[in-house]
């Protein structure tokens, strides 16, 4: 059966301080965790407890900054949550230095966090390794003014699915989580409307993301959550 503690086990979270990284790492925390959280320089919420750092992931000398930090404070790695990320306006729509932030911080991001944080893994691991991606129901959606996004977040997905077969020999987990629309900063509203999408159901609370994350951090050894697909009731589709 699944232990839902987390105790001695040491964790990267990218995209720490935003609404999900935020929520996961508190739990993580209060299950027993060591937890370095890593965000841009301007996010500063990062959980009680978590080790912070500042920083954009999307360039390689940043990447290694981290992972330094990783190895001094952590000793190691054992699981790696990847839930970094930015909106983004359709093609026509966004200025050719935004789209490739956004390809950036939503894809690049992640494939060079996972290639450090596996290397750590494979050093290191006690029983099991976990590599844990938040992609998006998005990819699936497919749509109007998602093209970019759709494009960052796709990758994410082919890049799960593809990762895990060549690490099943190792036996380090992969798990690709694809929420819907989350009532985060990340969407264009204040707090009193993401309240009110998160009453009116038609957006997830940070926190049930979290608990999908969660869940898929607790399984048994040689147990893989592949793909966890959680949304709101009423999502949008268009």
């Amino acid at each position: 059966m699944a232990d839902n503690s987390l105790a001695g086990q040491r964790v990267l979270i990218t995209g720490g301080a935003g609404g999900v990284g935020r929520e996961t790492a508190s739990r993580m925390l209060a299950a027993g965790a060591r937890v370095v959280s890593a965000d841009i320089p301007s996010a500063t919420r990062h959980a009680a407890g978590a080790i912070a750092f500042a920083g954009d992931l999307a360039r390689q000398d940043e990447i290694e900054r981290l992972f330094a930090l990783v190895d001094a404070e952590l000793g190691g790695l054992d699981i790696v949550v990847a839930c970094a990320g930015l909106p983004s306006e359709s093609l026509m729509d966004i200025s050719d230095e935004g789209w490739r932030q956004v390809i950036d911080a939503n894809l690049v991001s992640y494939v060079g966090c996972a290639k450090k944080a596996i290397e750590r893994i494979r050093k290191s691991r006690r029983d099991d390794g976990q590599v844990i991606l938040v992609g998006s129901i998005s990819v699936h959606i497919k749509a109007v003014g998602e093209s970019v996004y759709n494009a960052s977040k796709g990758g994410v997905a082919l890049f799960a699915e593809t990762l895990r077969k060549e690490l099943i020999a190792e036996k380090i987990r992969v798990t690709l989580i694809e929420p819907g629309a989350i009532a985060t900063h990340l969407q264009p509203y204040d707090d009193e409307t993401l309240a009110e999408f998160e009453n009116k159901q038609e957006m997830l609370p940070a926190a049930e993301v979290a608990e999908a994350i969660m869940f898929a951090a607790t399984r048994s050894p040689g147990v893989d959550v592949v793909t966890l697909r959680i949304e709101p009731l009423v999502q949008k589709i268009y």
